[in-house]
């Protein structure tokens, strides 16, 4: 008995450590399937910079968000905003390291991206989109995303620089809508002596400075010289009429065109002074056209029907009416370090054609994709933005999103320097030749 226990006490010890192994082995696959099932999403961090609740790009985000979630359900988006110009600081910040929390993120193409491009820190999207996706977008709409035949963000939309005229205002003060710069001076004094602010410049946020200035620069140097300045074919200030602009904004705040203290005056700040009546216009992007349509009746008081879109007042004897600022330049780009490209790339060729045909400015024609939309149900400023793109022929891109970034910086930043009362044009040149014709 004593034996036959002891063999029976071996065989299920045996049987016991088989089992255990078994179990163990089992266990270990359990666990891996456990884990997935546990946690079946993919996580993607994205950021932009529409911070204000106010934003119409940032609830269409939101909105394109939410509907991506709910048709990839193994998808998750985590996104951070910042406003515009504490954006660009954190991004440059970021991509110094190996940028660990973002996984795609929005920007500017040409210039703006090309140090991220340089330093290897982007992911080239061609291996992951699919290879007809070109035949998908307006020609030409690719080229500011494209680097040595790499494409690394998709198009949205395009944008066009708009001077926003309230005809209520003009009338009032007897003034014209200007058409040449003689006609804006004539405006100035009038609207002025009403008791209105002429031009609502949010030059508190640098770049809303550098569009006036840059606005005046096309009109006196011309888009193809501009643009040859701006890929270091040619040098800033050696066409005079750099120079002339800069007195032409410093004429302008003397004249008290942007009210008392443009530099206090946020761009939302110069968007409710616009909305609101107490300024007569508004130079901006036609992306405002969301904002005036989109926005509560209390933070927009004035009639839209008295707002009319009109290009950029011509100089006399200068420059080319079918001169523009604007183009395709915004777009999401994904950090070449992310661990889930293929999905990165997925979502922003999503987020990309969303914005482009279904948000920007209402189906009226800027989006980036061949998309067929409804003329009949744009609005009235949106057809007549896109009436004045119809006639423009060369572009120039905001200089901050084509000049290398600290530049772009050391523009922006210069030309804020002339809405004040000790601005210096001769400064102001010497500064800036420094600063971009390195």
């Amino acid at each position: 008995m004593k034996t036959r226990e002891k063999r029976n006490l071996l065989r299920a010890v045996a049987a016991a450590a088989v089992l255990a192994l078994l179990l163990a082995g089992c266990s270990g696959k359990e666990t891996e399937t456990s884990s997935v099932t546990d946690n079946p999403t993919v996580t993607l961090n994205v950021w932009h910079q529409w911070a204000s609740e106010n934003d119409t790009l940032k609830k269409v985000y939101d909105e394109s968000v939410s509907e991506y979630e709910k048709t990839h359900p193994e998808i998750r988006i985590h996104t951070t905003t910042l406003d515009t110009d504490a954006y660009k600081t954190k991004i440059t910040s970021e991509f110094t390291g190996d940028a660990g929390d973002i996984d795609i993120f929005f920007y500017w193409g040409s210039g703006a991206a090309k140090k991220f491009i340089s330093a290897d820190k982007l992911l080239p999207l061609n291996g992951y989109l699919p290879k007809d996706i070109a035949g998908s977008l307006v020609p030409g709409s690719l080229d500011s995303f494209t680097y040595n035949g790499k494409i690394y963000a998709l198009p949205m939309y395009s944008w066009y620089l708009t001077l926003f005229c309230n005809k209520a205002v003009f009338k009032e003060a007897g003034a014209a809508i200007p058409e040449n710069y003689d006609e804006l001076l004539d405006a100035v004094e009038k609207i002025t002596a009403a008791g209105k602010i002429p031009i609502a410049s949010g030059a508190r946020d640098s770049w809303n400075a550098a569009l006036i200035y840059q606005a005046l620069a096309l009109r006196e140097v011309g888009a193809v010289n501009i643009n040859q300045m701006l890929s270091g074919a040619e040098a800033f200030g050696e066409d005079k009429g750099y120079k002339e602009s800069a007195e032409k904004v410093m004429q302008l705040f003397r004249m008290g065109a942007f009210g008392k203290s443009p530099l206090d005056e946020s761009n939302d700040d110069a968007n409710s002074k616009f909305q609101t009546g107490e300024a007569a216009m508004r130079l901006t992007g036609s992306w405002y056209i969301n904002t005036l349509y989109n926005s509560s009746t209390e933070d927009t008081t004035i009639s839209l029907n008295d707002v009319t879109a009109v290009q950029i007042p011509m100089i006399a004897g200068k420059g080319d009416a079918e001169d523009y600022c604007g183009g395709f330049v915004d777009g999401f780009f994904a950090n070449k370090n992310t661990a889930y490209k293929q999905e990165c790339a997925d979502f922003i060729a999503y987020i990309s054609e969303k914005f482009g045909n279904l948000s920007y400015e209402g189906q009226n024609g800027f989006s980036a994709w061949k998309t067929e939309t409804d003329s009949a149900d744009t609005n009235p400023l949106a057809r007549q933005v896109r009436e004045l793109m119809k006639k423009g022929k060369n572009g120039v891109l905001a200089w901050d999103t084509a000049l290398p970034p600290a530049a772009a910086q050391a523009h922006n930043a210069g030309v804020q320097s002339l809405f004040t009362a000790g601005a210096s044009a001769d400064t102001f040149m010497k500064e800036q030749e420094e600063a971009i014709n390195r």
